[in-house]
């Protein structure tokens, strides 16, 4: 809740014109202004809207006018942009200011950077897939191999079992002999 403060402070003053001429130059308004340092003083926005229009904005007269001047140039500056823009897509040739050229070349850059990813993760797709029908190609090896020892063991269980079986008869046979 924002409680009620009588006196402004040149501090809060200065905070108070610094940001709306600040909000006006960059295109946005006086109300948002006045909400984000109405937030920042725990004053209402209306408060700071009232001590703007009352007391300030006399004192302020000419940054005022620079500000929404400076928001013009910027407004058309954008416009140009957009405009140059428009112009590049159609396949016409232009002149861009280096701000510009940095931005599209930061794109370019990004864009390989990003087919370069997308490359990789194909690669990687397809040696992952065929990491993965080697696996399943050693695991059923794997499995016969299993299977055959156990045959194996079986068997020689069964051969060792009939040694011992005519071990057994043999020695049987040296006795009643």
């Amino acid at each position: 809740m924002k409680t009620r403060h009588d006196a402004w402070t040149l501090k809060n003053d200065q905070l108070l014109a610094e940001t709306v001429l600040s909000y006006v130059q960059n295109g946005r308004t006086q109300s948002a202004a006045f909400k984000d340092v109405g937030n920042r003083l725990n004053r209402t926005a209306a408060a700071c809207g009232y001590r703007w229009n009352a007391e300030l904005r006399k004192n302020y007269t000419k940054e005022f006018e620079q500000a929404k001047m400076r928001r013009k140039e910027i407004s058309l500056n954008k416009k140009e942009a957009q405009n140059n823009r428009q112009v590049l897509q159609h396949g016409e040739i232009i002149q861009l200011t280096i701000d510009e050229c940095i931005h599209y070349l930061s794109q370019v850059r990004s864009k390989e950077n990003h087919i370069h990813i997308l490359d990789e993760n194909i690669r990687l797709t397809e040696e992952n897939k065929k990491l993965y029908e080697k696996k399943q190609t050693l695991m059923n090896k794997y499995e016969q191999l299993t299977n055959k020892k156990q045959k194996i063991d079986h068997k020689y269980k069964t051969l060792f079992r009939l040694i011992n079986e005519v071990q057994i008869i043999e020695e049987e046979k040296q006795l009643y002999h």
